[in-house]
Formats: C-alpha cells, sequence, structure tokens
C-alpha cells in the first residue's frame, strides 16, 4: 500500500536546482531523439532510396531504438538524483500555458531515513519487468508510426497525388497528415499507457510502495 511518508527539512534551491538541471538533460535528451525521429520520418517520406524492405526494416530498428534509448536515459536521470538522497514527487509539476500548452516537469525532495527504507523493499524483478514493458509500448509506438508513414506515402503514389500537386504543395500535405498522425498517436498511447499501469497494479500479488513522477515503486505483498 502506498504511504504518505513526510520528507526532512531540505533547501529549496536544492530542489529548484535539481528540477532545473533535470529538465535541461532531459530537454535535450527529447530534442536528439525527436530529431532522430523527425529525420527517419522524412527518409521514409520522402527519399525513394529508402521507399524499399530493407531500409524500412533498418530504419525501424533505429526508430524503436531511438524511442528506448530516450526512457532509458531519463530514468538514468532520475536514478542519479535518487543517489543524491532527492527524490521526485508523485506527480508532476504542470504550469498552465496558453493554448493548451502545458509544460510538466519534476519536483525533487529530499528523502528520509524512513523512505530510504521502504525504497529498499522494492521488487527489482518487478520493476525491471515494469521498465522492459514501458520500453516494449512506446517502441511500438514508434513502429506504428514508422509503419502509417509509410502506407500513407503508398497511397498517395497509388493515388499519383506527386503529379497531380506541385512539390512544395506534395510536401506539406504529407508532412500535415503525417505530424497529425504522431499527436493522434501520442494521445492515444497515454491513454492507454495509463490503461496498463492500472493492470499491473492490479496484478494478485504486486503491491505499489510509493509513486515518483506517476512512475509506481513496486514489491511483492510478501516482502511489503
Amino acid at each position: 500500500m502506498q504511504r504518505s511518508l513526510k520528507p526532512p527539512k531540505q533547501s529549496r534551491f536544492v530542489s529548484c536546482f535539481l528540477s532545473l538541471l533535470f529538465c535541461i538533460l532531459n530537454g535535450s535528451n527529447l530534442f536528439v531523439c525527436a530529431m532522430f525521429f523527425v529525420v527517419i520520418e522524412g527518409l521514409l517520406a520522402f527519399d525513394k532510396a529508402y521507399f524499399s524492405l530493407f531500409p524500412f526494416i533498418f530504419l525501424s530498428i533505429v526508430s524503436a531504438v531511438t524511442a528506448s534509448s530516450y526512457i532509458l536515459i531519463r530514468e538514468l536521470l532520475y536514478k542519479l538524483i535518487h543517489y543524491l538522497g532527492y527524490r521526485a514527487q508523485p506527480d508532476l509539476k504542470v504550469l498552465r500555458m496558453r493554448r493548451g500548452l502545458d509544460i510538466s516537469f519534476p519536483v525533487f525532495e529530499k528523502y528520509g531515513r524512513d523512505y530510504e527504507l521502504l525504497y529498499k523493499k522494492r521488487s527489482k524483478k518487478l520493476q525491471i519487468e515494469y521498465l522492459l514493458i514501458c520500453l516494449g509500448y512506446f517502441s511500438g509506438l514508434s513502429l506504428v508510426m514508422i509503419t502509417f508513414t509509410v502506407l500513407l506515402r503508398g497511397v498517395f503514389e497509388l493515388l499519383e497525388l506527386g503529379s497531380k500537386l506541385s512539390s512544395s504543395e506534395y510536401k506539406q500535405f504529407l508532412v500535415f497528415l503525417v505530424y497529425m498522425g504522431v499527436f493522434v498517436l501520442l494521445f492515444t498511447g497515454q491513454k492507454y499507457w495509463k490503461k496498463i499501469v492500472e493492470a499491473v497494479k492490479k496484478r494478485e500479488n504486486v503491491t505499489v510502495l510509493a509513486v515518483e513522477h506517476g512512475y509506481p515503486i513496486f514489491s511483492t505483498k510478501e516482502e511489503a
């Protein structure tokens, strides 16, 4: 069962610094991975040399590795901060922006001996299993997006839209549809990911010790 543990006295400056540092490092991580994905999408959408089976398989593998790399690096950053004696609060802080473009980021707090003892009761096997499910799921989403791009381009070529539209119009229309597909996929992907997490929590021998940045800390009921 999740417990509410009061953290020891701490410096607000250190907490803000860790949040800022995390945002900078993870933001850089997201930017690099996103650029890789944009390049892959562009090659499959516009470059004829990559519109065949073997380049598609290669770029699909690169896409899955890119998605996995982002998640692994993000979790590594959380783990490093955890070793410094700070943990992320259960929920991400949300800054409400105009036009619905909200910004979410973690807030870190120093944890005490009681939380450290609780954290040591976590099941490493369950945490690894949860991470692997996360990696597989979001890598799968990237493969769905890659496949959608290839199929969309195939439909365009079948209908000969490339010859009916100017080069600029063709690219703009294709890019619009691809990135609309990305947003729809991310929205539905997050929705179903939450359902997967709830399903994992409801497993017979699983209990949640605590939550960090929305990430459940699992243990078996015997160990808890």
